[in-house]
């Protein structure tokens, strides 16, 4: 298949996420990655598998969008890495039946409807002492409800969707904005999945945080040319921390007590 250059360079943009920032955190926080089994659920184009794959793992990866695991198998190049399309809401879901030493969800959980039934779901994925890498940006955060996709200049504002009626009734009225941009933002502002519910809700599915980082500028925006940037002890205020982190990487554990 023909690939785009913003196609490539997305690939590489998962890669050096992964490679740079999230291996680095998993191995600080205790987990091996060379012949241990990986799940990515939400792959994408791949990046992020190759970069476990090229520290030793045995990756596997689905995704719902059949174009971009069509692009992870042209991009994984002579890597061994099994990758098929899957939604994990179907009854039929990838890879039932098997468990896993880790899995990823790179900027997918916030996505997810029926958030306590995924957790369990996913939860089912594990090996009795296996992991789980969730990343994603706090929606109380300047972009947490992904505008950042919408076109028009106001809707791109940081925090556009805490001001109040402007994802529910400005949104909608606003031209020229992706029909699919509107309902995702709509969707992510409906739930809401700041860290404090995210914590709550690992809790309730009997998860243990084993490693949490925190950030005022995410990893994933070096692909604006941004550095990353700890959130430090801005972390440790309720409220401020929703408002100022661009986003948080947590690993959980099977266990009712851990990291908050």
């Amino acid at each position: 298949m023909e690939l785009t250059q913003h196609t490539r360079e997305y690939w590489k943009y998962e890669y050096d996420v992964c490679a740079l920032f999230m291996i680095p955190l998993l191995r600080s926080w205790g987990v091996t990655l060379e012949g241990r089994s990986v799940l990515d659920v939400g792959c994408g184009e791949g990046g992020g598998l190759c970069a476990l794959f090229d520290q030793g793992a045995v990756c596997v990866g689905f995704d719902i969008d059949e174009y971009r695991i069509q692009v992870a198998r042209e991009l994984q190049g002579t890597r061994t890495i099994g990758l098929t399309t899957g939604n994990l809401y179907a009854h039929e879901i990838p890879y039932a039946g098997r468990d896993f030493d880790l899995l990823v969800l790179h900027d997918v959980f916030e996505h997810l409807e029926r958030k306590p039934e995924m957790l369990q779901k996913l939860k089912g994925y594990m090996k009795p002492d296996g992991r789980m890498l969730i990343t994603f940006p706090p929606y109380f955060s300047a972009y947490g409800a992904h505008q950042q996709h919408l076109h028009s200049s106001i809707a791109r504002l940081p925090f556009f969707h805490l001001i109040p009626f402007a994802v529910s009734t400005l949104l909608p009225r606003l031209r020229h904005e992706p029909p699919a941009a509107v309902a995702e933002t709509q969707k992510l502002a409906g739930m809401k999945m700041g860290m404090a519910k995210f914590e709550d809700g690992a809790q309730d599915a009997g998860l243990t945080i084993v490693g949490k980082q925190t950030y005022l500028i995410s990893p994933n925006h070096i692909r604006f040319g941004l550095k990353p940037v700890h959130a430090g002890l801005v972390s440790r205020l309720p409220i401020v921390r929703e408002l100022l982190c661009s986003g948080v990487v947590y690993v959980l554990a099977k266990g009712a007590a851990g990291v908050r």
